[in-house]
Order: C-alpha cells, then structure tokens, then sequence
C-alpha cells in the first residue's frame, strides 16, 4: 500500500534526526583521530630510538642472560595473549576483524595453556563465554590514551613473563596505516627478539645486566604505548568512516523520500484541482 504524506514526512524527520547524530559522530571521531595520531607520530620516533639502543646494548655482548630475551627457540607451551577491542560498537568491521584474528590465533595453537587479557568490552563478551583464563578485563576506555593504564597493562605482561608464568607473550589488535588502512593482526611482545648485528664495544657506568634491563623495561613499556595508540586510532578512524557512510546513506535517502514526498504533494493537489472542476462543471449543468 502506498505510504500516506503524513506517513512520508514522519520518515524525513526521523532519517533527518538520525543523520545529525551520525554526523556529529564522524566530526567527534575525527577530533579524537587527528589527536591520537598526533601522539602515535612522536611515540613511534621515540620507539624506533629506543629499539636502536637496545640493539645496540644486546649486540655488544655475545650472551645475554636477561628473563626478557629467554625463551628464544624453544617451544611455547604456555602463551598470553592480550587483546585490544574497542568499548562499544559503530565502528564498521572494526571489532570483529580483531576477534577474527584473535580466534584464527588461538585455533592454531593446539592444546596450548591460553591465558588471556581483555581490553574492551567487546573482547570481554566476546571471550566470555569461551571457557578460556581471562587474568585481567579492561573496559571503559572508551578509546581515550591513558597512560598510566598502558603502563600497567606494560607491568602486568612482563611480570608474567619474567616470572616464568608465560613462554610467550602476543597482542591481538589493529595496526595503524593511516585514515583509511588499519590492518588486524596478532603479533609477538615478548620474548624480546633483536636482530643480531656487529658487535659494539660500549663503557658503561653501571653494570650491564643492570642498564639491559632498565632499557628492556623501557622498551616495553613503550612498545605497549603505541599499540594502544594504534589501536585507538584504528577505533577512531573505523567510527568516522562508519559514520559518514550512514550519514551519506541518510542523505540519498532524504533525497528520494523528498522527492516521493513532492510527487504525492502534487498528486493530491492535482487531486484536488479535478474536484473544483468537476462540482464547478456540475454546477453549470
């Protein structure tokens, strides 16, 4: 049955209410990207100086006895796996390209001991209900950088792993390219794996395993800081894309209701012309 105009013009209203709220969506996502990013771009700068120096430290020493370079080589029986989703959802195929890869992961690690942590609500429910180990949840971040919880989620990870209580330590979540690229993936936090180089011959104040592992600590506390950072971006880049694709959707929509809207207009006024005529012509008769 053909849609009334009172029946037309309540759905340009809605779709109009709708499309102010996507709209102010994709601009508050936008702010928090171009923000976020800008933090991203000087940490990745202190990173790549810091792996340098690391490098270097590890390199000038043919043995390295330190518990967050062990386990190179031998198998991984026990693993963590630590991951990062967003708070809630509108964000497209954000959340779910994480799962996917998280879940990919964890199929193909047999009947290995998994122990997880969560950041996010999405990963929460998600893994909830999977009978898994969850140490830790996160949630309600809600994708603004703070360090200091990056910091402690940094601790918690290398505790674990320094003590023996994981053979390895990987982190599920998107990596950041730029607005557009975001690519999900699971990769390695720890052990530290450093590419071997020429040796280096350093004179050091403080004795070496001492300055390895402040510099070790270092780097992973660091390290932890741009994957949330990215992570975020990913989060903030998803939602303003998502949003203005809805907010297109909704304007190709308020054009063809408009324009259904006028056509009925016209019809009845057309309508109502005929009848005028029509009890004139009588009428006269």
């Amino acid at each position: 049955m053909p849609e009334s105009l009172k029946q037309i013009k309540s759905r340009i209203r809605s779709i109009q209410s709708t499309k102010k709220v996507t709209n102010a969506m994709q601009m508050v996502s936008a702010v928090k990207l171009n923000r976020t990013d800008k933090a991203l771009v000087s940490l990745r700068s202190y990173l790549a100086g810091m792996e340098s120096v690391l490098t270097d430290l590890v390199n000038s020493r043919e043995e390295i006895n330190n518990p967050y370079f062990r386990g190179k080589g031998l198998e991984e029986k026990s693993i963590l796996l630590c991951v990062i989703t967003s708070d809630s959802g509108l964000c497209g195929l954000y959340n779910n390209n994480v799962l996917r890869q998280a879940e990919d992961f964890l199929q193909n690690q047999g009947g290995k001991d998994i122990r997880l942590i969560l950041i996010g609500k999405k990963s929460a429910g998600y893994f909830r209900a999977k009978g898994l180990t969850i140490l830790h949840t996160y949630a309600g971040l809600n994708g603004i950088y703070n360090p200091l919880v990056s910091d402690e989620i940094a601790a918690i990870l290398a505790n674990l792993f320094s003590a023996g209580e994981a053979d390895a330590v990987y982190i599920a979540s998107s990596y950041f390219k730029n607005a557009f690229i975001q690519n999900a993936g699971v990769r390695k936090l720890l052990n530290i794996e450093i590419q071997k180089g020429p040796r280096t011959e350093f004179i050091m104040e403080q004795p070496f395993d001492e300055l390895l592992t402040k510099a070790a600590t270092r780097y992973i506390i660091t390290k932890m800081r741009m994957v949330l950072l990215e992570a975020f971006c990913c989060e903030h880049a998803a939602r303003s894309l998502a949003m203005k694709l809805a907010t297109d959707n909704a304007q190709e929509l308020l054009e063809a209701l408009t324009l259904v809207r006028n056509k009925i207009r016209q019809a009845n006024i057309t309508q109502e012309m005929m009848e005028i005529i029509s009890s004139t012509e009588a009428l006269r008769g």
